[in-house]
């Protein structure tokens, strides 16, 4: 009985570890500790060390260990790299934990607590964009809803991170899909209104791609997915004609969106074989996403030209900016340079791309050779999908994103991948 105790225990702070985001990281780096902690006290865990997903992982970090001891005099940013190892032992730990607790006791109590706390969330979104200040009292911002974040506008990307995680979570759970379609269609029309009203622009596009994605491959939630979208596309309608609630996120989802791409577009020039004063000025002036986001791919750019095969050090563009007190000459100083694929290219060079090209294209292979599957177990082909998908989400090229070596996206980035390696072997039976 005590050892079911201690599983039930383990297992709820696994499952809820992420959620712990909201009362602050402090807390989630406390369960993520005693989480590896308890990992190292297991019996017949050298095995799990040797699979080739984890050793590429590990290979990886020590690169970011060397690239920071070599490259990084700075104490707080240099001890956050080269401890980075942890996260590769933090994703090995997830693989074993569910690996090991597939026999798990009470997982319809699990199931419960997870949409409560999801609903909690839900209701203290929409009386913030309603009244103007959540149950607690923060106020909100003139465009974004923030919840219980207060001042950090991390709501949409912090539900669109989860949300794969929370699918997989049932598919992992055996919910049943078709019995509780109506009330799916009510919480995903919810979930999805919550990411709209967040204001935060990369998190709806990873949420239109999100259910695009699922709506091609996992047949159990298209119908679900389909109400649901509908529903918020009628609330997006009747919130933006009616001027309904405290923010304006409309004007700036829509309207803002809108100016930024009509501003950036270059015509097509006349005389292909020179250019007018014109076409120059408006090549001068071009913005990829805004004059911010620009600025800082422009500096990572430069620093990356400093060192192409090994970048400027994890970190690195931070680094930079302290030294020079945030006062560049090229581009647009700030903590991280807002987009992963730049980061990669900037701070770890051709070298820390490699790895991150070679991750992307292993996941993406991994969908179309089980989509091609024939014999797989519709469960476990279902989980691949959207733990491939939660990978992707975090790790997509395309859209503005937080520092990749940040520790809040850094764990759930790795619980991602956890979760991958842990639905791949499955799928595979390996």
């Amino acid at each position: 009985m005590k050892i079911v105790n201690q599983k039930t225990i383990i297992f709820f702070i696994l499952s809820f570890l992420p959620i712990t985001y909201i009362v602050g990281i402090a807390v989630t780096e406390f369960f993520f500790l005693i989480l590896l902690i308890y990992f190292f006290f297991q019996k017949n865990i050298k095995s799990f060390f040797f699979d080739k997903k984890f050793l590429f992982l590990f290979l990886f970090s020590i690169y970011i260990f060397i690239n920071a001891i070599i490259q990084i005099n700075h104490s707080d940013l240099l001890y956050s790299s080269i401890f980075y190892f942890r996260y590769s032992l933090f994703s090995l730990l997830i693989y074993f934990f569910y690996e090991k607790f597939d026999s798990i006791p009470k997982k319809d109590l699990f199931i419960n607590i997870g949409f409560l706390f999801y609903f909690l969330i839900f209701i203290d979104s929409f009386f913030q964009f309603f009244t103007g200040y959540n149950t607690l009292g923060y106020k909100v911002d003139a465009f974004r809803v923030s919840s219980f974040f207060e001042k950090e506008l991390i709501l949409g990307g912090f539900l669109i991170k989860l949300l794969p995680l929370l699918i997989w979570g049932l598919i992992y759970n055996d919910f049943n899909f078709k019995n509780n379609f109506l009330f799916l269609t009510l919480f995903f029309f919810l979930y999805f209104s919550v990411i709209y009203i967040s204001g935060g622009r990369s998190a709806i596009g990873l949420m239109i791609i999100f259910i695009s994605f699922i709506l091609l491959f996992v047949k159990n939630l298209r119908k679900i997915f389909i109400s649901s979208f509908v529903l918020l596309l009628i609330f997006i309608c009747l919130i933006s004609f009616f001027s309904i609630g405290k923010t304006n996120v409309s004007s700036r989802v829509f309207e803002k969106t809108f100016n930024d791409i009509t501003n950036n577009i270059i015509t097509e020039k006349n005389d292909k074989s020179e250019e007018t004063s014109e076409n120059k000025s408006k090549i001068k002036n071009f913005k990829i996403f805004s004059r911010d986001h620009h600025g800082h791919y422009v500096l990572a750019l430069d620093l990356f030209k400093k060192n192409k095969f090994f970048g400027v050090g994890p970190k690195g563009f931070r680094y930079h900016c302290r030294k020079i007190e945030y006062d560049s000459k090229i581009g647009i100083c700030t903590t991280h340079p807002h987009n992963i694929f730049i980061q990669f290219l900037s701070e770890l060079g051709i070298v820390g791309v490699v790895f991150y090209v070679y991750g992307l294209a292993f996941i993406l292979l991994s969908i179309f050779k089980v989509y091609k599957k024939k014999d797989i177990n519709e469960k476990f082909q279902n989980s691949l999908y959207v733990a491939s998908l939660a990978v992707f989400i975090n790790l997509f090229p395309f859209l503005p994103s937080g520092d990749f070596f940040n520790n809040w996206i850094s764990i759930i980035c790795f619980y991602s991948i956890g979760v991958f390696i842990y639905s791949y072997n499955k799928a595979y039976n390996k």
